[in-house]
């Protein structure tokens, strides 16, 4: 799985999807972290890749963390996710962004913010 110099379509997937399933617009994530609405923009279209605090900051303003795996079990992990997002779980609004997300990450982006 390579890059290119982006941060990964999946971790900017899922950073839109669940400010999305939160209400919450790129301004309202921006200064909450202290940056720009078009930086948060950039970051989740792959424009910017974020420095690591800052990347770290968007998630835990967005309730998530990071979590480094090994490659092994992201099945495994990515599985169990979404047995927790599905339907009948507690998870909510907060869980259901996670849903669309492929193993691979291939969700479309879009450029509109959203």
């Amino acid at each position: 799985m390579r890059h290119h110099g982006q941060l990964p379509r999946e971790i900017r997937t899922a950073i839109r999807q669940a400010r999305a399933a939160q209400g919450r617009s790129q301004s309202d994530v921006a200064r909450s972290v202290g940056l720009t609405q078009k930086h948060v923009s950039n970051i989740e279209t792959g424009r910017v890749v974020p420095r690591f605090d800052t990347l770290l900051e968007m998630a835990w303003s967005l309730n998530l963390d990071l979590v480094i795996i090994p490659r092994s079990i992201r099945p495994l992990v990515l599985s169990l996710a979404r047995g927790r997002a599905g339907p009948d779980a507690a998870g909510g609004a907060e869980a259901a962004w996670f849903t669309g997300l492929t193993d691979e990450g291939e969700q479309e982006d879009d450029d509109d913010g959203n």
